[in-house]
């Protein structure tokens, strides 16, 4: 009986191209993936894009010349109530964003904001998936609804306490997120468009709507404290060669892991002296 032996040259050649084909539907896969959170960051620095250009036409509707003029405080203030049990300022960025992915009018209805996260009916809210702040891939667990983005606190785990008191200096580590006020735009005197605004990062999500730490971080540049982005690190983690920020101008920037640590830390800061980035 007749057999035919395929020659090791095709074989190894089929090989290389099934090969080339898992590479390249891998790199779409990522790059897709990127892009995809690309777009949920630039949704929702939205406010920040579009807060002094009243003309603009958004792709869902928002009335943009009620946009403020400053990033949101971090936290919903209650009076004597700790930041980690307030509600998180993506209370305050929900009527901005695209009402055809997220419930948007469900939750403005559910959630009390002269309660604090504890309440009943804002941790009954607080089980909604948000899908705008979850990153490509990341597969929630039961419970409150995560965020894998959070808002940049400027540099040290207490910077978003620090006071930002009108008619005094600017602390330098502050950045452009604060617990207690908003931050208006003319003190982000960095520059909007070199300032860090919110970042992805897969380090221990936390619930969406809760305050504190869960929706806003300053850098940890304390000596041991984990690298800044990149698997394992502070930001990022969900794509081995990106970390991806909004910033207070609204646009987003990709950074590698050849971007220098002292870059980021100058850029967490709204008044910290800044940083010219091009990358």
């Amino acid at each position: 009986m007749f057999r035919y032996v395929i020659p090791a040259a095709v074989l190894a050649l089929a090989v290389l191209v099934v090969g080339f084909i898992i590479a390249a539907v891998q790199k779409a896969r990522y790059n897709a993936g990127v892009e995809d959170s690309i777009n949920n960051l630039r949704q929702l620095a939205f406010f920040a894009a579009h807060h002094d250009d009243p003309a603009a036409k958004p792709r869902f509707k928002v009335d943009v010349t009620k946009l403020p003029g400053a990033v949101p405080a971090a936290t919903v203030v209650l009076e004597g109530v700790p930041p980690d049990e307030r509600l998180s300022w993506l209370v305050a960025v929900l009527p901005s964003l695209d009402q055809r992915r997220n419930p948007v009018e469900a939750l403005l209805a559910q959630v009390q904001t002269d309660k604090p996260w504890p309440a009943p009916a804002n941790q009954a809210a607080a089980q909604t998936l948000l899908p705008v702040v979850l990153c490509p891939g990341f597969s929630p667990a039961a419970g409150p609804a995560p965020t894998c983005y959070v808002g940049v606190a400027g540099v040290g785990t207490d910077a978003a306490a620090l006071p930002l008191a009108v008619g005094v200096p600017t602390p330098p580590r502050a950045g452009a997120f604060q617990y207690d006020a908003p931050t208006p735009f003319e003190r982000i005197t960095d520059g909007l468009s070199q300032t860090l605004l919110v970042g992805e990062t897969a380090n221990e999500p936390g619930p969406w709507l809760r305050g504190g730490p869960s929706t806003v971080r300053g850098f940890d540049d304390a000596p041991g404290a984990p690298p800044l982005t990149g698997p394992g690190g502070q930001f990022g983690g969900f794509f081995p060669n990106a970390t991806n920020f909004a910033l207070c101008d609204g646009s987003v920037r990709t950074f590698t892991p050849r971007t220098s640590p002292d870059v980021l830390l100058q850029m967490a800061t709204i008044a910290g002296g800044g940083v010219s980035v091009t990358e």
